[in-house]
C-alpha cells in the first residue's frame, strides 16, 4: 500500500500585531493589554497506519468550525469564525479556566448557540449522541482541552481535532486473481458519542443496521477510505465479503473486533494461499500510533543478490536492493532473494507477473530463489508499480514488509487509434472501419509490418515520410466481397528490428468485415440496392455476401423483373421519413396503399442531415451533385423499352444511357400493387459495366397514401433540393419536396483510401 504523506505542524506564536486587532463578540478581548493572549490552536490528527499517516483525498478537510467552554459544569460561550492559518484553527482566551470542546464538519449537525441558550450542562453535553443517516457515519471531528491543567506561561495551547468516527479499508494481496464483488459490515451502531468517553461504548437502545457496498465493476486493487462507521462496543459485528475466483463465486465472513475506536483505521485483508486455492480474510487495528505490533520487529528485510539472480538485459536492481524495474517486452528471468528465513511467494499485485520458486542450486546454502515471467506490456499504458509478496516458512502470518517492488516501465512504442488488451494484445473496433485507424510511433531500429493468417490482405502499413518512424495503419476495403458477410477480420501487426526483421513484439487488430453491393459509375461506388430496416445497420440491409442478383448471375433490373413477388416486395417495401433512419413499410389499408407510421408533422428534412448520420460504417448520402452526374436533365420515354443516349451530350466523360422497365403482377397483403416501375443508367464511356438501377415505394405526402412510382430520392443538400421521378410522365426534374415527403434512400461509398483485392 502506498500512503500519502500529510504533515501537520503546530504554529508558533501568533505575531504581535494579529493580537493588537480588536476581537469580535465571540473572541473576548482581555481586561488588560499587557499581557499576550492566550491561544488554543487546532489542527487535524489524522488516520494512521502502523505510525504512518494514511489520509484519503478530502478527509482532512473542514467545512466549518466551532467551540463552546464550560464552567463550573455548565456552557458559559460559544465560539464561532475561527481564525484559520494552514491547517490549524485559533482561537484567543479570555481566562484559563473550564473545559473548552471544539467541533469541525458539525454546523448541520449540532447547534450550540441553542444549547447554550437551553442552559446544557456539561454532563448533557458528554452525553450527546450523533446518528448515521442512510447505514453512514457522519464524518467530523472533535477536540477537547482542560484549561485548568494547562501549564502557567504557556500562551499557544495545542488541541488535537480527532475523526469522531473509525475508518474501514480493504487490501487485496491476491496478485490480481480474485476480485470483489460486494462486501459488507454487518450489525453496525446507527450512533455514537459526540464527545469521546473514558471508554468506548454505544448509547443505549442505538439501532443495528448491516452496511453493503456493491461494486458495479469488481474491485481488484487496494480501496482506501471504503467505509467509515460510528465509534462502538458490538460483540455482534462481522464482515462478509463476496468475491469471484476462477470464474467461481466465493464468501468469507470474519468476526470485526467488539470494539470500534474513532481515529482508527481498520484493514480488510483478502489473501489468497500461495501453495492452495484457499482465501483468507484477515481483519486487522491500526491505532493511532501504530502501537498495535502487527509484525515482528525484524532486522532484515528482503533484498535483490545481484551477483546469483539471472537478470536479461534491460532490468535495473535499485541501490536499496528491494526496488526491480523491468523493461515493457515478455520476459523470463531469475531473482536470488537475501532474506535470513526461507521464503515462500504468496501472492502478485500483477496478473501480468508470474512466480515460481526454484530449487536450490546447492541444497542447503540458503539462497532463496525465484523465477519470475512478466507479460509483454502494450503501448498506451502507464508505467505501474506493483508489489510481490513472499511468506516466511515457519511463521503462521504474511506480513506487508515481506515484499519486493517491482516497476513495470511503459512501452517505447507509442500508439494513436489503439488501445490493446493485456491479455490477447488485441484491439476489436467491434464494427466496420476503413481509412487510417491508428498511427505507430517507434523507436529507432524498429519497423512495422503487417501479416495476415489466412485472410484478405485489408491492412496497409504505410510509413509517414514527414515524420520520424510514424507508420500509418490503413484499413482497406473490397468491393463486393463475397465474404463481408459481418465476420471478424484480424490482422498482426508486427514490431521487428530493421537491422536481421526479427519480431520482438505482436499485436492484434480486427474489425467486422460489412461490406454493400456496389456498382461503379462516373467516378462514385453507388450502392446497387435502396436501404431497408433501419439505414445504419448492415445487418438490415442487402450484403454483398448475399446480393440476390449477383448470385443469379443478373443485374438488379433484370432481377426485379423475374423474381418472386414476395422477393420484390422485400427489396422495394422501404422509405424514410425525418432523420431517424427507421424505414416506414407500405400496407393496404383503407382501399389503398399506404406507409404505415407516416408522419404528416415531420419536420426534419432528411436532405439536411449529415451524410453519414444515416448510413452503415463506411458508407453515406450521395450529394445532389453526385445525382447530376449520372441524371442530369433527361426525359424517362414510357414507351421505349431500348437504352436512351440522351443525357449530358457536350460532356462525354458523364455519358450516360438510361432504361425504364415495367412490371405487374406483384402483390402486397394479397391486393395487387399494378404497374410497379425502374429505371436503369448507365456510362457510355467507360465510367462503370453494370447499370444502376432505381426502384421504390412512391413518396407518400399526404393522408391519401403514396403516389405510385413518383419516387423521390434522398441525397445531402441543405437547400434540399433533389431530384423526383413524375409518376404520371416519368419525366426527371429537380424538387426539394417538404420534410414530410417521404423518399427512397440509396448510400454511396465513403471515399476509401486503399482498396485490397
Amino acid at each position: 500500500m502506498v500512503y500519502k504523506r500529510n504533515y501537520l505542524w503546530l504554529f508558533g506564536v501568533l505575531l504581535s500585531t494579529l493580537f493588537m486587532t480588536s476581537c469580535s463578540d465571540e473572541h473576548e478581548a482581555l481586561q488588560s493589554t499587557d499581557q499576550p493572549s492566550t491561544v488554543v490552536q487546532a489542527s487535524v490528527s489524522a488516520f494512521k497506519v502502523d505510525g504512518k499517516i494514511s489520509s484519503v483525498a478530502g478527509e482532512n478537510e473542514i467545512n466549518d468550525i466551532q467551540a463552546c467552554l464550560f464552567e463550573n459544569g455548565l456552557m458559559t460561550a460559544v465560539y464561532s469564525n475561527l481564525d484559520q492559518t494552514s491547517d490549524s484553527y485559533s482561537l484567543k482566551l479570555k481566562s484559563m479556566s473550564g473545559t473548552l470542546y471544539m467541533l469541525a464538519n458539525t454546523a448541520d449537525l449540532i447547534d450550540l448557540q441553542q444549547m447554550k441558550e437551553s442552559g446544557m450542562t456539561e454532563q448533557e453535553w458528554l452525553n450527546t449522541t450523533i446518528k448515521a443517516t442512510d447505514g453512514k457515519a457522519p464524518r467530523f471531528l472533535a477536540g477537547k482541552l482542560n484549561l485548568d491543567e494547562q501549564p502557567q506561561g504557556q500562551y499557544v495551547l495545542p488541541m488535537t481535532l480527532q475523526h469522531g468516527i473509525a475508518r474501514f479499508d480493504l487490501l487485496m494481496r491476491a496478485g490480481g486473481a480474485i476480485s470483489i464483488k460486494s462486501i459488507t459490515l454487518k450489525n453496525l451502531a446507527q450512533a455514537s458519542y459526540l464527545i469521546s468517553q473514558d471508554e468506548v461504548r454505544s448509547p443505549e437502545g442505538t439501532d443495528m443496521q448491516d452496511l453493503q457496498f456493491t461494486f458495479d465493476q469488481p474491485l481488484l486493487k487496494d480501496t482506501l477510505g471504503l467505509a467509515y462507521v460510528c465509534e462502538q462496543t458490538n460483540t455482534d459485528l462481522m464482515v462478509e465479503v463476496e468475491m469471484e475466483m476462477g470464474g467461481q463465486i466465493y464468501v468469507q465472513q470474519a468476526a470485526l473486533p467488539s470494539v470500534l475506536k474513532r481515529n482508527t483505521v481498520y484493514t480488510l485483508t483478502v489473501r489468497k494461499d500461495a501453495l492452495s486455492a484457499d482465501i483468507k480474510l484477515e481483519v486487522s487495528a491500526w491505532e493511532d500510533g501504530g502501537e498495535t505490533g502487527l509484525h515482528p520487529d525484524w532486522d532484515s528485510h528482503i533484498t535483490v543478490n545481484k551477483g546469483l539472480s539471472v537478470l536479461p538485459e534491460g532490468i535495473t536492481i535499485s541501490e536499496s536492493g528491494d526496488v526491480v524495474s523491468l523493461p515493457s517486452r515478455a520476459m523470463e528471468f531469475t531473482l536470488a532473494l537475501n532474506c535470513d528465513d526461507e521464503l515462500e511467494f504468496v501472492s502478485s499485485q500483477s496478473s501480468d507477473i508470474i512466480v515460481e520458486k526454484l530449487p536450490s542450486v546447492i541444497p542447503g546454502d540458503g539462497v532463496n530463489r525465484f523465477l519470475f515471467r512478466k507479460t509483454l506490456l502494450p503501448p498506451g499504458y502507464q508505467a505501474e508499480n506493483v508489489k510481490v509478496y513472499f511468506h516466511r516458512k515457519g511463521l503462521n502470518e504474511s506480513y506487508e514488509e515481506d515484499c519486493l517492488k517491482l516497476v513495470l516501465e511503459e512501452n517505447p512504442i507509442h500508439s494513436e487509434g489503439f488501445k490493446f488488451d493485456r491479455q490477447n494484445y488485441t484491439h476489436d473496433f467491434g464494427r466496420y472501419i476503413d481509412n487510417e485507424m491508428g498511427r505507430f510511433i517507434m523507436p529507432e531500429g524498429l519497423e512495422l509490418v503487417a501479416e495476415f493468417d489466412n485472410e484478405d490482405p485489408w491492412v496497409k502499413i504505410e510509413k509517414v515520410a514527414d515524420e520520424t518512424n510514424t507508420y500509418r495503419v490503413i484499413g482497406g476495403w473490397k468491393p463486393n466481397d463475397p465474404k463481408a458477410d459481418g465476420r471478424k477480420q484480424a490482422a498482426r501487426l508486427v514490431v521487428r528490428r530493421t537491422s536481421d526483421g526479427q519480431e520482438t513484439e505482436a499485436y492484434i487488430v480486427e474489425r467486422r468485415n460489412y461490406g454493400l453491393p456496389v456498382t461503379y459509375l462516373n467516378g462514385t461506388w453507388w450502392c446497387r440496392y435502396n436501404a431497408i430496416g433501419d439505414s445504419r445497420n448492415f445487418d438490415d440491409q442487402i450484403l454483398s455476401s448475399n446480393d440476390p442478383a449477383s448470385l443469379a448471375d443478373q443485374t438488379v433490373q433484370e432481377y426485379l423483373k423475374t423474381c418472386s413477388s414476395e422477393e420484390y416486395v422485400r427489396l422495394w417495401n422501404a422509405a424514410y421519413e425525418g432523420n431517424n433512419g427507421m424505414a416506414l413499410q407500405a400496407v393496404y389499408r383503407d382501399g389503398k396503399v399506404t406507409l404505415d407510421g407516416w408522419r404528416s408533422g415531420e419536420s426534419n428534412h432528411i436532405n439536411k442531415a449529415e451524410p453519414t448520420s444515416l448510413s452503415p460504417d463506411g458508407y453515406e448520402m450521395p450529394t445532389f451533385d453526385d445525382y447530376k452526374n449520372i441524371l442530369s436533365n433527361f426525359t424517362i420515354p414510357t414507351n421505349w423499352a431500348g437504352f436512351y443516349p440522351q443525357n449530358d451530350v457536350t460532356n462525354k466523360q458523364y455519358r450516360s444511357e438510361i432504361i425504364l422497365e415495367k412490371r405487374s403482377g406483384v402483390q402486397l397483403d394479397g391486393q395487387d400493387l399494378g404497374e410497379l416501375w425502374s429505371f436503369s443508367v448507365r456510362s457510355v464511356a467507360g465510367h462503370g459495366d453494370e447499370p444502376l438501377t432505381f426502384y421504390g415505394v412512391g413518396c407518400q405526402w399526404s393522408n391519401d397514401g403514396v403516389n405510385r412510382n413518383w419516387l423521390l430520392l434522398a441525397c445531402y443538400n441543405p437547400e434540399v433540393t433533389g431530384w423526383l421521378v413524375r409518376g404520371n410522365n416519368a419525366s426527371l426534374e429537380h424538387n426539394g419536396a417538404g420534410a414530410n415527403n417521404t423518399r427512397n434512400v440509396r448510400f454511396k461509398k465513403s471515399p476509401v483510401e486503399y482498396i485490397y483485392q
